[in-house]
């Protein structure tokens, strides 16, 4: 992908994770809109669980910004088993662990195991993302939120 001098021409946004899946769902979308011109958002997992967080934000404000934009899309991938990690050490100490669950709760709202353990399940983290911001008060109205999948054989599923 080449960097454009002027990036208030894009017209689309992808939300796409990190790794050897998401690149291969990135590349197979990417071949099949070769027309268009993507500002892409990586992160670490597609779903956005707070719909007034960080990644809500940059996503809402990148709409304002770049006006010609009238499409999203949250590309993931299917099959995959649904597991968690945790992003906790093992080898945490106690107080460490004991005031991060205590800011965690008291500062975000949320309980300390859905912000400790992270879902690895792209296909409903995607969807989920999807729901979020079809639903956001804050979504410009002509803005269109897209799912897509890369299966078990790597065959894109495009989900409009």
């Amino acid at each position: 992908m080449t960097i454009r001098a002027n990036a208030l021409d894009y017209d689309m946004l992808i939300l796409v994770g990190i790794g050897p899946k998401a690149d291969l769902a990135l590349e197979r979308f990417l071949d099949g809109h070769k027309q268009k011109k993507p500002l892409i958002f990586r992160c670490e997992e597609v779903l956005v669980w707070d719909p007034y967080g960080s990644l809500a934000r940059s996503i809402l404000s990148a709409l304002v910004r770049y006006s010609a934009i009238q499409e999203i899309w949250i590309l993931g991938y299917q099959g995959e088993d649904a597991t968690a990690f945790s992003i906790l050490s093992e080898n945490a100490d106690k107080q460490t662990v004991s005031t991060a669950t205590y800011l965690i709760s008291h500062l975000s709202g949320l309980s300390e195991d859905r912000w400790f353990h992270v879902p690895s399940d792209e296909s409903s983290g995607a969807w989920k993302t999807a729901h979020l911001l079809q639903n956001h008060p804050l979504l410009p109205r002509p803005v269109t939120v897209n799912v897509a999948l890369l299966d078990n054989q790597n065959h894109l599923i495009v989900q409009e």
